[in-house]
């Protein structure tokens, strides 16, 4: 007689357990790993073949038929005895990190039409294993669910596996969501057990806080009868030719009494102009404006559903010369709400009644310039895939994906140097090689008669989208790939880049050198 428990039904519930807040500090010790916090759908999908898939929300409100792509792939992977998966669903976009305003426009239908569900693609990142052919797998340590889970092979869309790393890597990880914008990490205990409905310190919700520039444009006084002392700064940062309002700041100690500074630059209404420039009551009351002139420094985990710092703290102002484009506290798409979609979804409307809605065209160059979420879903779970084998390398890959993430969201009319851009690409290339192995040959060459690279001017990306077409158009078709050739040499009043594959003549990039205008 085997020893092994008789398989049983699967629960129609499992409730979904949440992580705790913990003591602000991120853990340590070769036992925790940490995973970016998409911004998303909380999901429990209840995979039952030869039945049916449940899509259940964190509060169990169905979302089974908003997502019904999402059946197909799961059931294929299931096991005879079904399986329940807890994760997130994300909207993937032409920017590579979620998009909280596109699966605000899914979570609101019904039974959206194939033309819709091709126009806002949504992803079904998967964290956990709750139950497994016909078995619980609540009780067994988070690494053995982890490894039960992996070897499920979600791993391409609409559903993939999360790659959580060690937590020796935090500080890149965090690099990495800044970037994204993505406002926290989740750290977990590799021996933790899954506490259905509960909490457990072994799962940590650490937030990722951010440091950005914001305009001073008044402050509330500590007491409306002595108004020279500061209690708050009133903060925006510059949008559409306007200043838009995103918050208030306190601050203490000397930066108080601040206001010996501010009060030259007073005026009798509100500097915030244009979109989103509308001050709350609440903070306008007894409030002081100033002309925006102070520029500082705020760090912050991100933003509220209006556009507003979220735990703001003030770290002092910017010298004018060091103020910089691209670091504006600017907010993104409001996050959706964690727990469930609207729980009254707007139904779906055939055809005959209204048309369907095209897909929004990106803006002109953001499909050529920008990176899919798939690259980066295959970069983060091959990364994953190598820190047991080979961590060295896993870690040099995590640095080098920190470098094309950078690249990858700076703004587009901002300028990058070649010194950085190169970086990008060599970053790039070394997680395509984890993947296509000796398919995929690279042969970088710098001539050392080219001026400095870190004076050379070049707009983000605008080496590595061509690396990238050679890369996906020459050589990953091929059975066998081929050889990629960067060469970097001495041009007029500046460089040439040449990018060239197995299939036809080389692509030719001339960059400038510093103060020279990049060309239209």
């Amino acid at each position: 007689m085997s020893g092994r428990p008789t398989p049983g039904a699967m629960p129609d519930l499992v409730p979904p357990m949440r992580p705790s807040t913990g003591s602000g500090q991120p853990p340590n010790g070769p036992d925790w790993v940490v995973e970016l916090d998409w911004t998303g759908y909380r999901c429990i999908a209840y995979v039952e073949p030869g039945r049916r898939v449940r899509l259940l929300s964190a509060n169990n409100v169905s979302m089974t038929a908003a997502y019904p792509e999402l059946a197909e792939p799961l059931l294929r992977r299931s096991p005879p005895g079904g399986m329940v998966l807890d994760g997130t669903l994300v909207a993937r976009g032409e920017e590579h990190a979620a998009r909280a305003r596109l699966l605000l426009r899914r979570g609101g239908r019904f039974r959206p039409s194939e033309q819709h569900i091709q126009a806002v693609p949504v992803d079904f990142q998967v964290a956990d294993l709750l139950w497994l052919d016909g078995h619980a797998t609540t009780e067994l340590a988070y690494r053995d669910r982890r490894g039960l889970l992996e070897g499920l092979g979600f791993d391409e869309a609409p559903v993939w596996t999360t790659s959580p790393m060690p937590v020796s890597e935090l500080a890149a990880m965090l690099r990495i969501a800044d970037t994204k914008g993505v406002d926290a990490l989740h750290a977990r205990h590799l021996g933790s057990r899954y506490k259905p409905g509960g909490r457990s310190p072994l799962w940590l919700k650490v937030p990722v806080r951010r440091v950005r520039q914001v305009v001073v444009g008044g402050w509330t006084p500590t007491d409306p009868a002595h108004p020279d002392t500061i209690a708050s700064l009133l903060v925006g940062v510059p949008e559409g030719g306007g200043l838009r309002y995103v918050g208030r700041v306190g601050v203490a100690g000397e930066e108080r009494r601040r206001a010996a500074e501010l009060r030259p630059l007073r005026r009798s209404d509100p500097p915030f102009t244009g979109a989103g420039a509308t001050v709350p009551a609440a903070h306008a009351r007894d409030a002081i404006w100033v002309r925006p002139r102070l520029v500082g420094l705020v760090e912050f985990t991100g933003f509220t559903a209006d556009g507003r710092l979220r735990l703001p703290r003030w770290r002092g102002p910017v010298d004018p010369a060091e103020v910089d484009e691209p670091r504006w506290a600017r907010p993104t798409d409001p996050p959706p709400r964690r727990d469930a979609p609207p729980a009254e979804p707007a139904p779906d409307r055939s055809p005959a009644t209204a048309p369907a809605r095209e897909p929004e065209p990106a803006p002109d160059g953001v499909r050529e310039r920008r990176l899919e979420q798939h690259f980066f879903y295959n970069s983060l779970n091959t990364i994953g895939a190598l820190i047991r084998s080979d961590p060295t390398r896993a870690r040099e890959l995590l640095f080098g994906f920190a470098d094309v993430s950078r690249s990858a969201d700076l703004p587009e009319d901002s300028t990058s140097t070649l010194a950085r851009e190169l970086d990008a690409v060599r970053g790039y290339l070394q997680l395509e090689q984890a993947r296509f192995g000796r398919r995929l040959r690279v042969r970088l060459d710098v001539d050392p008669d080219t001026p400095p690279l870190d004076g050379v001017a070049v707009r983000p990306l605008q080496v590595l989208a061509v690396v990238r077409t050679v890369v996906q158009g020459e050589i990953e078709p091929l059975p066998d790939g081929g050889e990629l050739t960067v060469s970097v040499r001495a041009a007029v009043d500046g460089c040439r880049v040449d990018v060239q594959g197995p299939g036809g003549p080389p692509s030719e990039i001339v960059l400038p050198a510093s103060g020279a205008s990049l060309p239209g």
